[in-house]
């Protein structure tokens, strides 16, 4: 009888002692845990724009203290909050190369054939449902839907026209959602100044005309420079992001445009 007691007090003496060694160490790790966590947390921008690839600075910080994992990184942290969050967790960070939105329409106010007057919702999504609103079934109807969803204020509208502050951008995309004519790309800064093509008509020369003074009229002469990066397809300007082109040839072709549709963003 003495046996059986003195195993039990045995056994429960030692699922005591792990029971409490557990309980420690669950609370030791847990505070360390939440410590490194809210150190994360703190550093991050707060802006929950996503482009992390996760719903929020909050899911951002917990998958990487879970999988010991930094993703893509803090795109609108860039690399100051990315080396401190390399220096919490003791490894290497992989940042992609910034991107920044570009709008294929520069064209204001005056300058695009606007023939009968929107009395519906100001929103470039129900405007875009009348087409007879603006002329140009492909140009930026200016109602800011863009610029109402950009987390950190880096689209403005001003004239019906969109304006677009690549120091501020941080490559969300939301904007490319938002745009319900397309107007909206994502490009790599990989050097500045950015130069990009204003407009997205796909209509022969002698139709974008008709419809705005600012557009690409399909005339060629950008693709014909020596060394020059840019295509002409359906008749419309294109940049070729792969060619590696000299800056003096995108200057060159931004001078020689007919219509001043390849604008250069070096803000």
């Amino acid at each position: 009888m003495r046996e059986v007691i003195f195993s039990l007090l045995t056994l429960g003496l030692i699922g005591l002692f792990f029971s409490i060694l557990l309980a420690f160490l669950s609370k030791k790790f847990s505070v360390k845990e939440n410590e490194v966590f809210q150190k994360i947390l703190d550093i991050l921008p707060g802006i929950n724009c996503g482009a992390c690839g996760f719903s929020s600075c909050r899911a951002f910080a917990e998958s990487v203290i879970k999988q010991n994992n930094t993703f893509s990184g803090c795109i609108p942290g860039g690399s100051s909050v990315n080396n401190k969050i390399k220096s919490i967790l003791g490894i290497s960070l992989s940042t992609k190369d910034k991107k920044v939105a570009i709008c294929h329409c520069a064209a204001e106010e005056g300058e695009k054939k606007i023939s009968s007057e929107y009395y519906g919702p100001l929103t470039c999504k129900a405007a875009d449902v009348i087409e007879s609103f603006l002329d140009c079934i492909y140009g930026c109807l200016g109602f800011g839907d863009c610029q109402d969803v950009c987390p950190v204020g880096a689209i403005t509208i001003n004239k019906r026209k969109v304006f677009i502050n690549i120091n501020l951008c941080i490559g969300c995309g939301k904007c490319i959602e938002a745009c319900p004519r397309g107007l909206f790309e994502l490009v790599s800064l990989k050097e500045l100044p950015l130069y990009y093509v204003a407009c997205n008509n796909k209509d022969k020369g002698v139709e974008v005309r008709k419809v705005c003074s600012k557009g690409c009229i399909g005339c060629k002469i950008c693709s014909s420079i020596e060394n020059s990066p840019f295509i002409v397809k359906d008749n419309l300007s294109y940049i070729d992001r792969n060619k590696k082109a000299p800056l003096g040839v995108l200057e060159e072709a931004s001078n020689k445009c007919p219509t001043r549709c390849i604008l250069k963003n070096n803000a």
